[in-house]
Order: structure tokens, then C-alpha cells, then sequence
């Protein structure tokens, strides 16, 4: 039996973020009209090394063409602006109309994100992050997805720091140690004048550094790394990299841990192997020390 949808709207096959009807109200700012669990078949479940945010989230899931594979998932209607609204945020996929069979035993026609260049079977898994994984746990729980699929996802491999990284981590500088930006100066650094080099700031330090994100160019991004840690909507949220900034030694661990990572990956590519500077006011609203953080914050207002 085959379910029809109103022409309307839009059924969207969710399989890595999109399967939790909450999470895209709050972080993708959709209004899901209704989900259903479902099975996609023709395909396998893939997190492709190499293919997401060194150092912060390594691979993000997809899906790979295996015959004989399956993957579960969620069937979500939408209108067809949130459908393509969430078409742009997803614009790195292919969009594909495929048939699944829903938990009920009928069937339905739904839009299915592919990846754009077709990944061989034997394409070498990578691992995604502890907070993407929890995402689709907690999707596969809410829309009670079959249980042994469940448990496929919570035994996904998450990213760690290599000890490389935590080495090099360890060698920030003392906020003291390096000259400080205001926000106006770090503006400049956006890539808009060519009289500057480009600059991104996370956790108050400044990296000449070519951003993966243009959002991220001149600016401070601890915020918006706050609130995709916290699955918020970053754009409806965003701070835009100015005062009030996040006291660090009030974020929840997984908060700090996040935003630390995205250090790491500016530490790592940045053109002098090291911070060039720190943002005045974000150091002028943290304590002093904070221990295994950082110290010697001679700006601090506390």
C-alpha cells in the first residue's frame, strides 16, 4: 500500500541529523508536519573519512550505494519552503526521490540526500564526532527506530584528540604574551581589505587562518560554537563575535570542549603555527586563571 502525501509539501528521508523532529524545530528552525520511522534500502549508512571538519568533526553521515543494504531512518514532511530551506542547508547533497518502506508495512516516495560524488564500497570509514553521534542516538530514540539500529549508532567511533594535539594544544600562550585586537581591529581582518591578512578568533585567540566558513572571517566564534554545542540555531542566536562574550569557566564541559577543538583545528593550519594575537574585550570578561585553560590574562576586569 502506498502512503500519498498532500503536493503541497514535501516528505524528506532523515538519516543522520535531520531524523529528530525536535532538533530541526530548534537548531534548523523547521516545522516538521509529521515523521514517520522508516527503511531506505540500496544503500549503507557511511561516515567517509576525510569528508568533514579535521579536528572538530572528522565526517558527517551518508549514504553509500551497497545493493543488498538498508539503512532506517526518518521520513519527515515539510512545506515545501521548510523542504527548501533545508535543501540549502544541506546544498553539499544531491537530492534523489527514492521509495522506503515505512514501519507499518506501506510504502511512500521520499527525497533522499546523496552524496554528489558517488563514494566506492570500499571507501575507507572515518569517525564522526561524540556530538554528532548522540544527535542520531537521540533521534533513533525519539522516533523508536528498531532496536539493534540503535545500537549500530551508539557504537559508532567518535573523535578524540591525538596526543599531537593535545602537545600542541598545551602550548597556547598566556593571553599576556601576545598583543591584543579590539573587535573593530578584528573586523578589518575579515578578508574585506586587502591591507590585512585574513583572521579567525575562537576562545579569545586570534589565528591568521583561511576559514572553512566564511561566517567565521574577522570575528570571535566561541558563541556560535556555544550554540551548535548546545544544538541551537546559530544564525537566529548568533552574537555576531561582539560583548557580551562566554565566561569559559561557566560553560558546560562539552560547551568548552567543542570550541577548545575548533582551536585546535586554527592552532594546526594557521600560516605562523601559532596565535598572532588575542581580542581584547573577550579576555577583559574572563577570570584571571582558569585552571587547565589558560593563565596569565593581565586583561582581565574581574
Amino acid at each position: 500500500m502506498a502512503f500519498e502525501a498532500d503536493k503541497s509539501t514535501v516528505w524528506k528521508f532523515g538519516y543522520g541529523s535531520n531524523m529528530d523532529p525536535e532538533f530541526m524545530r530548534v537548531k534548523k528552525n523547521l516545522t516538521p508536519l509529521d515523521s514517520r520511522a522508516c527503511v531506505l534500502t540500496g544503500f549503507a549508512l557511511s561516515f567517509p573519512k576525510g569528508h568533514g571538519i579535521d579536528y572538530v568533526e572528522p565526517s558527517f553521515a551518508t549514504l553509500k550505494r551497497i545493493p543488498e543494504g538498508q539503512v532506517h531512518g526518518v521520513c519527515m514532511r515539510l512545506s515545501r519552503a521548510d523542504a527548501d530551506a533545508l535543501d540549502t542547508q544541506e546544498s553539499g547533497y544531491d537530492v534523489e526521490v527514492h521509495p522506503v518502506k515505512l514501519y507499518d508495512g506501506s510504502e511512500l516516495q521520499v527525497e533522499v540526500y546523496t552524496s554528489r560524488k558517488a563514494l566506492a564500497p570500499d571507501f575507507p570509514e572515518g569517525c564522526c564526532s561524540e556530538r554528532y553521534r548522540d544527535i542520531l542516538v537521540t533521534g533513533a530514540r525519539v522516533m523508536r527506530l528498531a532496536p539493534e539500529w540503535i545500537q549500530k549508532l551508539e557504537s559508532l567511533p567518535v573523535y578524540t584528540p591525538s596526543p599531537e594535539t593535545l602537545a600542541r594544544r598545551a602550548t597556547l600562550p598566556p593571553p599576556s604574551a601576545l598583543p591584543a585586537l579590539g573587535v573593530a581591529e578584528l573586523r578589518q581582518r575579515d578578508g574585506s581589505d586587502s591591507a590585512y591578512p585574513m583572521c579567525c578568533c575562537v576562545l579569545g585567540y586570534v589565528f591568521e587562518v583561511q576559514p572553512m566558513m566564511r561566517v567565521h572571517a574577522g570575528r570571535d566564534i566561541t558563541f556560535r560554537n556555544v550554540l551548535h554545542a548546545r544544538g541551537l540555531n546559530m544564525d537566529s542566536n548568533d552574537d555576531g563575535g561582539v560583548s557580551p562574550f562566554p565566561r569559559l569557566s561557566q560553560l558546560e564541559p562539552t560547551a568548552l570542549e567543542y570550541a577548545r577543538r575548533y582551536c585546535d583545528r586554527f592552532h594546526a593550519k594557521c600560516a605562523a603555527g601559532a596565535p598572532v594575537a588575542v581580542l581584547r574585550e573577550f579576555w577583559a570578561e574572563q577570570e584571571v586563571e582558569l585552571e587547565g585553560v589558560f593563565h596569565g590574562n593581565t586583561l582581565s576586569q574581574l
